[in-house]
């Protein structure tokens, strides 16, 4: 099985738009990520953090998660439905390598 490292990218705009929310909305958007997570299951190593955007690039990373899956395609399959893309986020992956000599 291979790892891999979920990135979720947002714009700003979507980053303005997503910091308007009122709590109790931002519950609800989270209850769908634990949703997601239950169904991903033991493939999700970790559920992974929000992260704080310092620069000025429009589009920037403001999450991550780390998935265990058999093949891209797997990890594909993982990611379907990925609630961070239906509020019109995308996402982008990297598979962890193997340290030489470790």
């Amino acid at each position: 099985m291979a790892k891999y490292m979920v990135f979720y990218n947002t714009t700003a705009a979507m980053r303005e738009q997503m910091a308007q929310i009122p709590p109790e909305q931002a519950g609800a958007g989270m209850q769908e990520w634990t949703t997601w997570g239950q169904r991903v299951g033991g493939h999700l190593v970790d559920m992974g953090s929000p992260l704080e955007n310092t620069g000025s690039e429009d589009t920037q990373v403001s999450g991550y998660s780390v998935i265990d899956a058999e093949s891209p395609e797997q990890l594909e399959q993982l990611l379907d439905g990925h609630p961070h893309t239906k509020a019109g986020g995308t996402i982008s992956t990297q598979k962890f390598l193997e340290i030489p000599g470790m």
